[in-house]
């Protein structure tokens, strides 16, 4: 029974050491923050999650009710993007208009933002006060997607975060960029 009570302890400690932290970091920037995303393969999920880690911001996960699995999923989520379709996406939980800034995460999927992203943009660009973006890519250029998101926000945003897929698997490259990005979000 001790060693349950002293477990218990022990995790209650560090759950709130960990609740700290975040408010700490929302603290430091004096900005609430929300990232929204949408992410197939994992890499805009890994980014936005560390992103957020760094700036104590809450994180939305969009959920395109549309397959975009496997090699259908993947034609199929290609062309809806290069077409610019929007597409039927889970209700959200949480409001934008609380949030200071609200970050938008997407792949590149055919030179273009994800279906879900520019669905998320359409029903909420009047929620949405100031912006910035995380866009991940195999090769394609992620300012060509800002601007365009910039267009579709109706808003110039404060930054972007262009990551491609191989400096993900570079430590050193990726945590500069990712630093970067949070240092112009905090100032």
């Amino acid at each position: 029974m001790k060693k349950v009570l002293i477990s218990l302890f022990t995790v209650m400690i560090l759950l709130n050491s960990n609740i700290y932290a975040q408010e700490a970091k929302k603290m430091e920037t004096g900005k609430k923050i929300l990232i929204v995303y949408y992410s197939r393969s994992g890499n805009t999920q890994r980014v936005s999650n560390d992103v957020a880690k760094e700036l104590g911001a809450d994180t939305e996960k969009l959920t395109d009710k549309t397959s975009r699995s496997g090699f259908w999923g993947f034609i199929t989520g290609g062309r809806d993007a290069m077409k610019e379709r929007e597409t039927v996406i889970e209700p959200v939980q949480k409001d934008p208009s609380k949030y200071d800034i609200v970050i938008l995460g997407t792949p590149i999927w055919a030179g273009k933002m994800a279906p879900a992203i520019r669905t998320y943009i359409n029903q909420n660009k009047t929620k949405i006060s100031k912006t910035a973006y995380i866009i991940t890519s195999g090769g394609t250029d992620a300012g060509k997607v800002a601007t365009k998101m910039d267009e579709l926000t109706g808003k110039q945003a404060l930054g972007y975060l262009g990551v491609l897929e191989k400096e993900l698997k570079k430590e050193v490259v990726y945590k500069e960029k990712l630093n970067k990005f949070v240092e112009v979000l905090k100032k």
